[in-house]
């Protein structure tokens, strides 16, 4: 235990070299870059949807749309592509170049001779990652929200469609402008909180495989696969133990009352899943000869 405290500023230290160098390089921007391809077809697509409807009953649907969509609305549907698709994969990304691409050009090798601990090197990738995806997610929120007020308005009600995020027996409400901000926040909270997961998945592959193309394309892999089993019918029986199931635990925060029992139970779930993730990480690593 006298050891505690010198560890925890260990990792700290290599936390923060983390930091600076995931911040300092030029492929930052690539992450940057879809964020705003993304909002921008978005933004494209909401604005013909409503504005150039084709027929008469999408006439009334385009009217009532533009009705109920803001800046807050814009950003929540711009969120559910986000994090299902495009931050997973710059995350990976990212995470393979940070991980496995140090361990394939000795980097990390370097930084062991120092007489740093294995575990406090994975730690710190997944503390760097973690808050790099956040600093994406929250991104995405700043530039979803002001493209979205810039072009529908920055507030008002807002209309969810419970069955998309709720399931099957939910219903579409309308919810309150000042309630709707507060969930809003939410939602990307919990959002990032279910990227943290993703990132020490891709982080322990990096240590499987140690070449980075492996530890981006497997991954990813199986990641889509995942994706793809828990929409698919007659597969009740496993989706329950897919990493995708719960990727997905923002969505109570947009419930008519937060679900916060089913939030706290994905989110459980989530916290085994980065766990197992991270030892195994670290058991490999402790074992690898760098």
């Amino acid at each position: 235990m006298s050891n505690l405290p010198e560890k925890i500023g260990q990792v700290l230290l290599l936390t923060d070299f983390e930091l600076r160098k995931l911040f300092r390089q030029k492929q930052g921007y690539a992450g940057l870059a879809v964020i705003v391809l993304l909002v921008a077809l978005c933004s494209a697509g909401v604005y013909m949807r409503i504005h150039h409807p084709h027929h008469g009953p999408e006439k009334f649907q385009g009217q009532m749309i533009r009705d109920l969509v803001n800046g807050i609305s814009f950003s929540l549907t711009v969120l559910l592509p986000g994090i299902y698709i495009l931050l997973p994969m710059v995350i990976g990304i990212f995470a393979a170049g940070s991980f496995a691409g140090e361990l394939q050009n000795g980097q990390i090798r370097t930084v062991s001779l120092r007489s740093v601990p294995r575990l406090s090197i994975v730690l710190a990738k997944f503390i760097s990652l973690s808050v790099y995806s956040y600093a994406l997610l929250g991104l995405m929120l700043i530039v979803s929200y002001a493209a979205g007020a810039f072009i529908f308005g920055s507030s008002g009600d807002i209309l969810i469609f419970g069955p998309a995020f709720m399931g099957k027996g939910s219903e579409i409400f309308i919810m309150s402008g000042d309630v709707a901000v507060q969930r809003l926040l939410l939602a990307y909270f919990f959002a990032g909180y279910a990227l943290v997961s993703i990132t020490a998945m891709f982080i322990m592959f990096s240590a499987i495989f140690k070449k980075m193309t492996m530890a981006v394309v497997v991954p990813l892999g199986i990641y889509f696969t995942s994706y793809v089993l828990g929409v698919l019918p007659f597969m009740e029986n496993i989706q329950r133990f897919l990493p995708t199931r719960y990727i997905m635990v923002w969505k109570y925060a947009m419930a008519q009352d937060v679900m916060w029992d089913s939030m706290m139970g994905d989110g459980i779930f989530l916290a085994l899943y980065t766990v197992c993730y991270l030892v195994i990480a670290a058991v490999i690593m402790n074992s690898s000869d760098l």
